[in-house]
């Protein structure tokens, strides 16, 4: 009786987590002096890993925004909302996440300017890659 207790609830965890994606394979989150909070993201299929990449925005929201509302909404767990609930968080803070994204990027290395990325997948591989380099949700 316990094993079948056990695997409902595996099953139900894995289903809330089922739609769960990423349109970046890591995040970071951290502070500049002078500039403030940043979200430092990577996705090496559309941009180049080697140099650092900051978000701006998603489909048009702000990430000043986004911390801020997602913090308001989940307290100390906003990182772990945002690195591995993605799709779910933005949808709370009123952006609708579907198969793609358009994100707009700041690139820190080589020259200081701000990139468009529009179709950006937003795929499960990604979100495991966040999960197997990260431990905000731990």
């Amino acid at each position: 009786m316990k094993s079948i207790a056990l695997i409902i609830t595996s099953l139900l965890v894995l289903s809330a987590q089922a739609g769960e994606r990423s349109p970046f394979t890591n995040i970071e989150f951290g502070l500049f002096a002078g500039w403030g909070k940043f979200i430092k993201v990577q996705n090496p299929e559309r941009f180049n890993a080697e140099k650092s990449h900051f978000l701006i925005e998603v489909n048009g929201k702000g990430y000043k925004e986004i911390l801020k509302e997602a913090k308001e909404l989940h307290g100390k767990n906003y990182k772990c909302r945002l690195a591995e609930h993605f799709v779910e968080t933005m949808g709370e803070l009123g952006v609708k996440i579907e198969d793609t994204v358009n994100l707009k990027l700041y690139l820190f290395d080589g020259g200081h300017e701000v990139i468009t990325l529009n179709d950006v997948a937003v795929t499960e591989e990604n979100l495991e890659e966040i999960q197997f380099e990260t431990n905000y949700c731990k």
